[in-house]
């Protein structure tokens, strides 16, 4: 789903802080002039035709502002930036995004020469929602991140200037959250679409605006799977939108209420909201409105069995995003289309729709959707029997789930890290210091050598002094190296301590690492004893009702049969059962393999289950085979390891490494 929404009003109060408005003057006129024009008097000429083409012709505008650019040199920096930044704001009211970056990236650089804090926040913001609108998520959320750091700071000794205030704020922390929505930050995104509602409450904006911050409250929380909360901001902000008319915003809202249906599993509720969001944005003629509302309609309709409608509305969706250069856009529906072509056995299409899908993700930062692709081209793989293919895209799949899962434990060691790094730091200073003490010391001694060396033909007395001053400074010299030791040593012991906490950390790490994958295993493997009992319990079921029914349906009973006995052979769950049981046991089927090389791969699966501390009849259950059948393969597999009848065959296995 495309959630994307920019508010156009704050943008261009952003984007006109310091834009100088345009003139009543005779535009005619100066142009006739401009043609006999050269050097300043040009330049002076090209901007005042800019600034008046801007409202009414914005390429005119831009054609004339790109030749004055063309006439500043380097050292102009602050007019070489404001004039890059008035050729970007054309382009993005143009909707022209990548010439729209190209300009703001001039005059970011350009501002950032003349450290001018006030425009390098307003051109980052703007720079981060032109690449927001192209689907460029983590960009865009760099950019801004850069706006919300130096804001306070600014705005500390700035306030009421400029026509900043903390409006403005709100909106960098707004595009902010949708950004990290779309990266699938979820709680990140609730945080800041939160503390842009706070502040929004707190300076008093119009209703409307607090209808927008619910929205993103509303969408965060659907992220995070908190459907409740979302449904209920969501009906907040349409109750405020509906008395003034808003139909951009109810589109959204319908549309967001869809979306949290689906996700309840009350579909007719959600096609009935998705198709209420459809009709508004077609009545508008909002591309990105169609678009998202029939990405989010294919899904229904894939789930319905309807793949046939589901497919028009992904290949329509599909046609605006490219239109628009939508990167969310594009990337969701080639991946949807990919997953009805594969649930229809459409393999070819599916393998293509997916790879181009994975390109255009890669680009947008959604490591979430990534995961998603990353399944679903092993499924693909798997289905077209090129198994070592399959199983690639498998481990990139549990790499992306488990680098998702330990994003938290990372930052909290990087945090460590910078801490650690700037201790050496200081350190080092303080080495350098003692250092250059200790010189200056030695210096001033070798000069009282040379004047004793001059005074002490003639005069005992002085020489005497100065022995006795040499003395004194060597002492004090002495005292300050003893002081200087204890302190290099006090921070090599609180440099050792943090080397400590260091390997703590790691090895805490590794311990939840070690949890984790066990509870994976454990998991996979109860799924594969549940999924395989209520399989034989159906087969069963099946041949007890197709004793009695006609012989006409009988083939058709054992059909479903066929397909269930197909199901419960897969060696699918398997091969990610030996993937997760690998990854907590290493070395146990190396062991294995050096008692008896000959073991074959059901002795691998039943000593992998004894491991798991299973019992007899779970084991048959996920095996598929009769609970008598474990008694004999158990005394077969004791035989094979060279053990006693009388002998422990559990204990055995759960020593082996």
């Amino acid at each position: 789903m495309n959630i994307l929404r920019f508010n156009i009003i704050v943008l261009i109060t952003l984007s006109t802080v310091f834009t100088t408005p345009c003139l009543s003057i005779n535009i005619d006129s100066l142009q006739t002039v401009l043609r006999v024009q050269t050097g300043i008097q040009r330049l002076e000429n090209l901007i005042v035709l800019g600034n008046a083409m801007m409202k009414k012709d914005r390429p005119s505008s831009n054609t004339y502002f790109k030749e004055a650019l063309s006439m500043y040199n380097k050292d102009e920096k602050k007019q070489f930036a404001d004039l890059s930044y008035k050729i970007a704001n054309n382009y993005f009211v143009l909707r022209n995004n990548d010439s729209a970056i190209v300009y703001y990236g001039k005059a970011l650089i350009a501002y950032e020469g003349t450290n001018d804090t006030l425009n390098i926040m307003k051109t980052s913001t703007m720079r981060g929602l032109s690449y927001q609108r192209m689907g460029e998520f983590g960009t865009s959320a760099k950019h801004f991140k850069t706006g919300i750091r130096l804001f306070y700071p600014y705005w500390k000794f700035h306030e009421g200037e400029n026509n900043i205030g903390k409006k403005h704020l709100t909106t960098m922390m707004t595009n902010y959250g949708i950004s990290l929505y779309n990266m699938g930050q979820y709680d990140s995104s609730l945080y800041y679409a939160t503390e842009a509602y706070k502040i929004n409450m707190e300076i008093g904006v119009s209703s409307k605006q607090i209808g927008k911050s619910l929205v993103n409250i509303g969408i965060a929380y659907l992220g995070a799977n908190r459907n409740s909360e979302s449904l209920q901001y969501f009906n907040d902000a349409l109750d405020r939108f509906i008395p003034i008319k808003d139909s951009f915003n109810i589109r959204k809202c319908y549309n967001n209420i869809g979306l949290t249906y689906k996700q309840l599993g009350e579909i007719d509720d959600a096609i009935n909201n998705y198709n209420k969001s459809l009709e508004i944005s077609r009545a508008a003629k909002d591309n990105k409105g169609i678009s998202t509302s029939l990405i989010n309609l294919s899904s229904l309709f894939a789930k319905s069995g309807e793949t046939k409608k589901a497919e028009k509305s992904l290949l329509e969706a599909l046609i605006i995003g490219e239109k628009l250069n939508n990167k969310n856009l594009i990337s969701n529906s080639l991946q949807n289309l990919s997953n009805i072509y594969w649930e229809t056995g459409n393999l070819e299409k599916a393998l293509l729709y997916a790879r181009k899908a994975e390109v255009v993700i890669k680009e947008t930062d959604n490591m979430d959707m990534l995961k998603d692709n990353k399944l679903l081209l092993s499924n693909i793989y798997e289905d077209m029997g090129d198994f070592n293919k399959s199983l690639v895209h498998h481990k990139l799949y549990f790499t992306l789930h488990d680098s998702l899962f330990n994003s938290d434990n990372t930052e909290r060691f990087n945090r460590l890290q910078t801490e650690f790094e700037t201790l050496q730091k200081e350190q080092e200073i303080e080495i350098l210091k003692i250092d250059k003490q200790n010189q200056l010391l030695e210096n001033n001694i070798l000069k009282n050598q040379q004047r004793t060396t001059i005074v002490v033909s003639g005069l005992i007395i002085v020489l005497l002094v100065i022995v006795g001053f040499m003395i004194f400074i060597k002492r004090k010299k002495d005292k300050l190296i003893h002081h200087q030791k204890e302190l290099y040593h006090k921070k090599e012991k609180q440099f050792a301590q943090l080397e400590l906490e260091k390997s703590k950390i790691k090895e805490e790490e590794l311990q939840q690492s070690i949890l984790y994958k066990s509870k994976q295993l454990s998991t996979h493997a109860l799924h594969m004893m549940q999924k395989n009992s209520m399989l034989q319990n159906i087969q069963s079921s099946l041949k007890e009702i197709s004793k009695k029914v006609s012989s006409d349906d009988k083939p058709g009973f054992k059909r479903i049969s066929l397909e269930i006995s197909k199901s419960l052979r897969s060696h699918k769950e398997w091969d990610v059962f030996k993937l997760y049981f690998e990854e907590v046991n290493r070395t146990f089927y190396g062991s294995l393999n050096k008692l008896n090389p000959n073991l074959t791969t059901n002795d691998h699966r039943l000593c992998a289950l004894i491991k798991l501390n299973m019992n007899s009849k779970e084991m048959a259950s996920v095996l598929n085979v009769a609970p008598n059948s474990i008694k004999s393969s158990r005394y077969r597999l004791k035989k094979k390891l060279g053990l006693d009848t009388e002998a422990d065959l559990e204990e055995f296995i759960r020593n082996i490494g």
